[in-house]
């Protein structure tokens, strides 16, 4: 009796705080209205970096390089969608997930995309000279253009603070302007074949 242990102390019960989940967006909430002036003027850079395509290759069909932009912009979307996964709480393993597939989209995003405008790029400009430069002229202005998109994204998401109108808009601008940033770099970097 006299070798036994004394009893451990009582812990008194830690008060557990409850789960208290990141506020729904709501979706009718009203933009201000510089809110909407920013998103107007966001809307313009992709369509300035097409016009600007035109000038700093030598061509000047504005509708092929369009076409460009738009293959971009199309191939950049499948695996882009995934830029814009946001963590639904801010732990344990979901968070993991979502991080990943941010990961893995900014490292496929600008590949895909450069394949898409240099694709279009060789149809309805012709051949290039050197078609491995003009592959990568792409793919820098389309890892330019990602990084120019998600901070857009992100800087009139914050503006627009809980409400979700024009999220779309704002998610096919991102995806624009890598498009359009691979069109740029595509027509800087591409020598065109000489014409016989």
């Amino acid at each position: 009796m006299l070798d036994a242990d004394p009893p451990p102390p009582a812990v008194p019960p830690r008060a557990l705080r409850p789960f208290i989940p990141h506020g729904e967006p709501d979706t009718e909430a009203p933009l201000s209205g510089a809110t909407l002036a920013a998103h107007g003027g966001v809307t313009l850079l992709p369509l300035g970096a097409v016009w600007a395509a035109t000038r700093v290759g030598g061509d000047t069909r504005l509708g092929a390089t369009a076409a460009e932009a738009a293959a971009g912009t199309v191939l950049a979307s499948l695996p882009g969608r995934f830029l814009f996964v946001h963590p639904s709480y801010p732990q344990g393993r979901w968070m993991e997930l979502e991080v990943g597939a941010f990961g893995a989209a900014m490292v496929v995003t600008p590949p895909v995309a450069a394949l898409g405008t240099w694709g279009m790029g060789e149809v309805a400009f012709g051949d290039s000279e050197d078609r491995g430069r003009a592959y990568l002229g792409a793919l820098g202005g389309a890892t330019v253009g990602m990084l120019l998109g998600l901070a857009a994204h992100e800087g009139l998401r914050h503006l627009a603070g809980s409400s979700e109108r024009l999220d779309f808009l704002r998610r096919y601008l991102a995806l624009s302007l890598i498009g359009s940033g691979a069109t740029v770099g595509y027509q800087w970097s591409r020598t065109p074949t000489p014409r016989r």
